[in-house]
């Protein structure tokens, strides 16, 4: 419902942001890029165009804003899920899942970052990510995972669990598996097995020494 909003006191232009961008994100969550403009932030606030605009000087840095401001909360949900697992491999897993998990519970922000038009976001978090997982990487090698390399194992993680993110938010929700934390276990499962596989410079795989059953 818009309603009158009361002139913020002086010193409190922060807080108008924030408020800003709360609204941002609703409108991108429910309706998608094109839900998010200028004038629909502005209605829901019960401002003008011009109030929005003395914080974010185009619709593409309101976008950027409202995006990162969801995805520097990834690190700290990483971190959570992480720091307290001793094995490294098993913490490398637990990161894989929160981070598919992140993903398709903001598919909008995901799409826009990783995919879309904001760019500066995208440059950010894509570097970001990578230097995260290559971190966590480390962290295996140093513990004795044969890794040939860091820095193309990190590349193949980046590259399992982003598909397994854009795989189902490119996608009507109806057409996403039924049981959704099996998928992002799943998922994440293979990322670590296969990179970490890959990186102990395994040959490619064959039907070699599969177990058929009957």
């Amino acid at each position: 419902m818009t309603g009158s909003r009361v002139r913020a006191a002086k010193g409190q232009g922060g807080l108008l942001r924030n408020q800003l961008l709360d609204i941002a994100g609703r409108l991108l969550e429910s309706g998608g890029a094109d839900a998010l403009t200028i004038r629909a932030v502005a209605t829901s606030a019960g401002v003008s165009p011009p109030a929005v605009y003395l914080h974010f000087a185009s619709k593409r840095e309101l976008v950027h804003a409202t995006c990162l401001r969801v995805w520097d909360s990834l690190f700290a949900e990483l971190e959570a899920v992480s720091r307290a697992v001793p094995d490294p491999v098993t913490a490398l897993y637990e990161t894989c899942v929160a981070y598919i998990a992140f993903g398709l519970r903001h598919p909008s922000q995901y799409r826009l970052v990783m995919a879309g038009e904001a760019t500066e976001a995208s440059r950010r978090n894509e570097d970001a990510c990578f230097r995260y997982f290559r971190d966590k990487v480390t962290a295996c090698l140093d513990a004795g995972v044969p890794i040939e390399s860091k820095t193309e194992t990190a590349r193949l993680l980046c590259a399992g669990v982003h598909g397994a993110v854009s795989l189902l938010i490119h996608q009507e929700h109806d057409a996403w598996p039924p049981d959704t934390d099996q998928y992002v276990r799943r998922a994440a499962s293979a990322a670590v097995h296969g990179a970490l596989l890959t990186a102990s410079g395994a040959t490619r795989p064959s039907m070699a020494g599969v177990t058929r059953s009957g």
